[in-house]
């Protein structure tokens, strides 16, 4: 008796253990979600809550771009210097060490003066009221990618 439960205890663990790595596992496939798809979605949704005239999505929709593109730069660089600390603080020198942190205080810098610019930019062309529902907007989609991000298991395609 106690070896047929323990033969169910063992099958009952693999199978389970099985259902868990197998839904884990998504991480080799392809996501379904890939750039273009993401940046057309995001275009409708910010466009869509902030109610952007024609000329307004004219005149903002670039200045936006260049934003995020200059934005993008500092945060993969910020996350280089990030991963290299982490992956390697133990043998780095001292002198390494203190580089990397004062160029991540740097680009901290750099990202608040960006966003200062390109918020002047942005009322420049938009109402100020549309430039708060921009900020809105741009969180709400951050946090609407996050969960679907979360559903699939995946990043997106580069």
């Amino acid at each position: 008796m106690k070896t047929i439960k323990l033969i169910l205890s063992i099958t009952t663990i693999l199978i389970c253990s099985t259902l868990v790595f197998g839904q884990a596992g998504n991480k080799g496939e392809k996501c379904p979600l890939d750039d273009e798809k993401i940046q057309a979605e995001k275009i409708a949704f910010i466009t869509g809550k902030m109610d952007l005239t024609v000329k307004e999505a004219q005149q903002f929709w670039p200045i936006y771009n260049e934003f995020n593109d200059k934005m993008d730069v500092l945060f993969k660089e910020e996350h280089k210097i990030t991963r290299e600390l982490k992956k390697g603080i133990e043998v780095l020198s001292e002198s390494d060490i203190e580089t990397k942190l004062d160029r991540l205080l740097e680009i901290r810098s750099e990202k608040a003066k960006l966003e200062q610019t390109y918020h002047e930019k942005y009322k420049s062309v938009l109402p100020v009221k549309k430039v708060a529902l921009l900020y809105d907007a741009d969180r709400e989609f951050r946090k609407l990618l996050l969960h679907k991000y979360k559903d699939h298991n995946c990043t997106p395609e580069k």
